[in-house]
């Protein structure tokens, strides 16, 4: 077995809901230049995933296990190499049908102060999930990843690092090291045992503010283009009406 550097959340420029400023495989080039082997394309409610993006990250060395940061109930949680083109999950309690296949589901930011966070249902629900994720988004003194943390040990939950990389300056600021070998099977039931560790550090308030505001502006201009789309595509179907 090996420590494999990995990351199972985050996000790329084919993400239908956020605006991300880097392809998948401008990711993959990223990720191979800082030793990543291990990596999930994790888009809102879509699997980024090809045997073409596969076979571009093998040749860097990298394993890329399909995923999505699924939306259920309105809350987000991560399913990882799932079968997502015949996958039918409509409410928390669904998930209980994915327990003991080769996927992971995973508790993504589980107390943050977000409405898509799962706050209560992932208390409530512990035995759906197996991981609960450390975020990277933490500063010494602002840190909801603690009280995930105690929950996730007292009920021998394994935690994995991620950045939830939605600009390059969150990547590679949090991250996972599972003992595994380099396959996603291998990858997998490692996770499941808890050999994997958390490669963290507390971000300075100054750079917390910093992503926040540019991941607010982002997505307000990402907003406003797809109105602006959506009322120049209905324009053009009333026209072809009259």
């Amino acid at each position: 077995m090996t420590l494999l550097k990995a990351d199972f959340h985050i996000h790329t420029g084919e993400d239908p809901k956020d605006y991300v400023p880097y392809s998948s495989f401008e990711l993959i080039d990223m990720a191979h230049g800082l030793g990543y082997k291990v990596l999930s394309i994790t888009n809102h409610d879509t699997c980024t995933w090809s045997p073409y993006l596969r076979d571009y990250a093998k040749e860097r060395g990298i394993i890329l296990i399909p995923g999505m940061e699924a939306t259920i109930q309105g809350k987000h949680v991560l399913l990882l190499n799932f079968p997502f083109e015949s996958l039918s999950i409509s409410s928390l309690k669904d998930l209980r049908q994915l327990s003991g296949k080769k996927g992971l589901v995973i508790a993504p930011h589980p107390y943050y102060p977000s409405p898509v966070a799962l706050g209560r249902h992932f208390t409530r629900n512990l035995g759906l999930f197996d991981a609960a994720e450390w975020s990277h988004f933490y500063c010494r003194s602002i840190n909801f990843n603690k009280r995930m943390k105690s929950v996730a040990a007292s009920f021998g939950l394994p935690v994995v690092g991620t950045s939830d990389a939605h600009q390059r300056r969150q990547f590679h600021t949090t991250y996972s090291l599972v003992d595994a070998e380099p396959h996603v099977e291998s990858v997998i039931e490692a996770i499941k045992k808890g050999k994997v560790k958390v490669e963290t550090r507390a971000l300075p308030f100054a750079e917390l503010l910093r992503i926040n505001l540019t991941m607010l502006y982002r997505n307000l201009v990402c907003k406003r283009i797809r109105l602006s789309q959506m009322g120049h595509a209905q324009g053009g179907m009333k026209t072809k009406k009259l």
